[in-house]
């Protein structure tokens, strides 16, 4: 088995692809109800929500995402925390160190669903 994506129900897929491509996906796919937007062999469908009855319990619960991160790697992450301010990007936490060994922000995307960037710290030799 291998994981290959995700599917998020979105508000707009045009929309919501225009947020992705920014930040570095490309676009696979696209119509008016659905984008594949891929990085690497990663891939994240947004299908926009719909009310028809076996739709709407998925795609209109409140708190979508919630708990949940998407983690991408990057070689580093204060170089791309800024790359993507000058984009207009407005990351929701700055570059933080954690204990776990990771160096990480986060951003929302229009929808609410969480990237998190991150590095792993160099080890420290006692």
């Amino acid at each position: 088995m291998k994981v290959t994506g995700l599917l998020f129900w979105v508000q707009d897929n045009t929309l919501t692809e225009k947020f992705y491509k920014k930040i570095g996906f490309s676009i696979a796919t696209s119509d008016d109800q659905v984008s594949v937007v891929r990085l690497g062999n990663f891939e994240i469908t947004l299908v926009t929500m719909r009310d028809e009855e076996k739709f709407a319990h998925d795609a209109l619960a409140a708190h979508k995402g919630k708990g949940a991160y998407v983690y991408v790697a990057v070689e580093d992450v204060d170089i791309f925390y800024r790359q993507l301010i000058q984009k207009g990007v407005h990351p929701t936490t700055a570059p933080q160190d954690w204990s776990w060994g990771n160096r990480e922000f986060i951003v929302k995307d229009p929808d609410g669903y969480k990237l998190c960037f991150w590095q792993k710290l160099p080890q420290l030799s006692s």
